[in-house]
């Protein structure tokens, strides 16, 4: 995931996750009015934060979409709900935490014929400062299985800042702000995924049937961020953690002290949603990939 923040001025933070099933090592986060800009750790509650923050924002995240038609959202675990285009939609914060979602959502169907596809997708405000952030999508594409497993979202971080001098991509790692037990930053998902755990490209199936494929079915506009929170509390448990846990004080970090006229307006992640050579979209727009479950 990636997640920038618009228009704050001096507090306008950047996200962004490693692809790791891991809610404590996984995200990172730089405040880009440092006078050096570099990451610092932001666990998943944190993100989840600063998701669900009125202040506008940009948003890579990841879509699933399987060829079950009554696949309900209210049995997910990794998952997040947000707005999109007034509808609410449940997303990823990475292509791990979907694939590991599919072992928790509940749905009678035959796992040989089971199929899916896993969207990136780039969304921007189109409200600012309401009680819930709603977003116009930008562009989606389907990832192939390899994407799945080794997709790293620092390659945004790495084109914002590419031709920034104050950027320094070495992760802080003050003991201050560590994790003080990581024995529960991951939960064993090993015991109830019967060994259905690699993903695999499935070239035979036709692309006629891609009409098939539909969003899992999510709760109301008056129950989803209950929900959402109960979830939340749920992950917290599961990770022995207590419901005010945070890992450091770095969302509380203090403001950085910048004259206003030091502050560098460099690009920002809507620049590359403009720059289909950057991302290569119009190709990647042009696949559909359609993925399974295998044991081998």
């Amino acid at each position: 995931m990636f997640l920038e923040t618009l228009d704050l001025r001096i507090n306008d933070v950047i996200i962004y996750s490693k692809n790791q099933f891991n809610f404590h090592d996984n995200f990172k986060i730089i405040y880009k009015n440092e006078k050096i800009k570099r990451p610092y750790p932001i666990n998943y509650f944190e993100v989840c934060n600063y998701i669900k923050d009125p202040s506008p924002k940009n948003l890579i995240v990841y879509r699933l979409l399987t060829n079950v038609n009554d696949l309900n959202a209210y049995t997910t675990k990794y998952g997040y709900f947000i707005k999109i285009n007034d509808e609410i939609e449940l997303v990823y914060f990475d292509p791990v935490f979907a694939i590991k979602d599919l072992h928790h959502l509940k749905f009678n169907f035959d796992p040989e014929l089971f199929r899916f596809r896993i969207q990136q997708i780039g969304l921007t405000s189109i409200t600012r400062w309401e009680k819930e952030p709603n977003f116009a999508e930008i562009y989606s594409f389907d990832l192939t299985a390899v994407e799945t497993q080794t997709q790293n979202d620092k390659i945004f971080v790495d084109a914002i800042f590419a031709f920034d001098e104050t950027y320094n991509d070495e992760e802080y790692n003050n003991t201050d702000f560590s994790v003080k037990s990581k024995t529960n930053s991951v939960i064993d998902d090993t015991a109830d995924n019967g060994g259905l755990n690699i993903v695999k490209e499935d070239s035979e199936i036709s692309k006629r049937n891609l009409d098939n494929f539909s969003k899992p079915n999510t709760p109301s506009s008056n129950e989803f961020q209950i929900l959402r929170e109960e979830i939340i509390s749920l992950l917290k448990q599961a990770l022995a953690l207590p419901e005010n846990h945070t890992t450091s004080n770095l969302t509380n970090k203090k403001e950085v002290d910048i004259k206003k006229d030091e502050i560098h307006h460099g690009n920002n992640l809507l620049d590359l949603f403009k720059t289909s050579r950057t991302l290569n979209l119009d190709k990647l727009q042009r696949e559909n990939i359609i993925l399974k479950l295998s044991k081998s």
